[in-house]
């Protein structure tokens, strides 16, 4: 009999989408920065900057470990990373300049 959750059977899946969720972020930031670049360098540059930097810290989180007492560590050093991209992501949104109406932010075709 098959368990009905795919889980079951290999719950290696779940690290596997994990690491799979952090390349994703990883190749947003990386867009999303390039986009940036034409209109607001610096911010882009920042923005684009912080890709690999996702990157590396998702390989590093997803990495299977020997040593239980390196887990909270990890956990933090998670943790601080995220937020600190976070921040980085609402200082460059505060930063950018905003639309004069709602009519430019969202223009109207007809």
């Amino acid at each position: 009999m098959q368990p009905d959750d795919p889980e079951d059977i290999d719950p290696g899946l779940a690290r596997e989408r994990t690491r799979l969720s952090w390349v994703r972020t990883a190749i947003a930031f990386a867009a999303v920065g390039s986009v940036l670049l034409r209109r607001q360098p610096v911010i882009g540059l920042i923005v684009l900057a912080a890709a690999p930097l996702i990157w590396a810290l998702g390989h590093f989180a997803g990495r299977e470990t020997t040593r239980p007492d390196l887990l909270p560590r990890r956990l933090l050093l998670v943790t601080v990373a995220v937020t600190v991209a976070a921040l980085l992501a609402m200082i460059a949104a505060l930063a950018g300049h905003p639309p004069a109406s709602l009519g430019q932010l969202l223009p109207l075709h007809g």
